[in-house]
């Protein structure tokens, strides 16, 4: 059977919001919702707030808008399980994943959407849109130098890349373009339901849940397609770099939650992997921070960082347990999920 006859899909969406003490970004989030040229057929909040002011709003925000928001209380603190509690409860074709801090341009799901239902063949898994004020930039000089040696690849565009120790790149904002990545960032990415509830984020991914999407959409590449459209567009306003305040414990997330990547979702566990995770992690990422500016307040949140990352580390040589659940669920799912179409 060949493209032609194959009939148009038309698809429906819900979108998942995951959300902590920011009733405002939220509410801006919604407005935005509520222009898009395509509503989702719904919208649902998971808060796991540490007073009312969200809820309250909400209510609020409930009166004049076109779609339904499905509000739900949680004491998890996890971006990635409040993701999945959400997720739990769309019933539409695809599932729009959206931080609460972000605001989309008016044909934001329409675009997205239009990428999935021209998908004859069921090939794609899911799609990203572009962040407009975060963008790839080709990194020169030291800086390609200095990365090159951490995942062994000096030449060429990194633009969409996952490369090495499971590093990840942005994609090129090439005005109107749909273009296949390797990885999808949680800040305004969709899924297809079925596809999304075979895989799910880890539930392992606790508090801040540092590349817990890059650690799904590798997953999720290895039996479908993944796409970047420069045709839906968001503004993100990146709380979360100024209200994170733990910075021990991101440092030793991002090395324990980027090895599990590294080693059990791209199956690399060479000794020289390792050594270009700890030279990522420890040498380049030290570098980096002080190049941005050297100053007392500076220094101190390196030392804790490092601190957390040197913990990290401590934990893999320790024997951090392996999450094979998700390596089998990979193996296990991937013929009846690739089998399946959005219809």
């Amino acid at each position: 059977m060949n493209d032609s006859s194959i009939e148009a899909k038309t698809l429906s969406s819900d979108v998942v919001i995951a959300t902590r003490n920011r009733p405002e970004p939220l509410r801006a989030c919604l407005e935005s919702l509520s222009s898009q040229i395509r509503k989702p057929k719904k919208v649902i909040i998971v808060d796991s707030s540490e007073d009312d002011a969200t809820a309250q709003m909400v209510d609020h925000a409930r009166t004049g808008i076109e779609f339904p928001i499905d509000y739900e209380r949680t004491t998890l603190k996890s971006a990635a399980r409040q993701r999945n509690m959400g997720a739990a409860k769309a019933t539409n074709d695809i599932v729009v994943f959206l931080d609460d801090d972000v605001i989309l341009e008016d044909a934001f799901l329409s675009e997205v959407i239009q990428v999935f239902e021209s998908d004859a063949m069921c090939t794609i898994g899911g799609v990203s849109g572009t962040i407009l004020n975060q963008i790839y930039t080709d990194p020169r000089g030291l800086n390609r130098a200095l990365l090159g040696l951490c995942f062994g690849e000096w030449t060429g565009s990194y633009a969409g890349k996952l490369l090495g120790p499971a590093i990840n790149f942005l994609p090129a904002d090439t005005p109107s373009t749909v273009q296949e990545v390797e990885w999808l960032p949680s800040t305004c990415t969709a899924y297809g339901r079925h596809v999304f509830m075979s895989y799910r984020f880890g539930d392992d991914f606790d508090g801040y849940s540092f590349a817990e999407d890059v650690h799904l959409s590798a997953r999720v590449r290895k039996t479908h397609r993944l796409i970047n459209t420069t045709r839906a567009r968001v503004f993100h306003h990146d709380l979360g770099k100024s209200t994170h305040k733990d910075w021990k414990k991101l440092g030793e997330s991002q090395v324990v939650n980027r090895y599990e990547i590294m080693v059990n979702v791209l199956g690399r566990k060479r000794l020289l992997d390792h050594a270009r995770l700890w030279g990522y992690e420890i040498v380049y990422c030290s570098l980096a921070w002080l190049a941005a500016g050297v100053t007392a307040n500076r220094l101190a949140t390196l030392v804790k960082l490092m601190h957390g990352k040197l913990l990290g580390f401590s934990k893999i040589w320790r024997g951090v347990p392996q999450r094979a659940e998700w390596q089998s669920a990979t193996d296990g799912v991937s013929p009846a999920v690739k089998d399946k179409c959005l219809r």
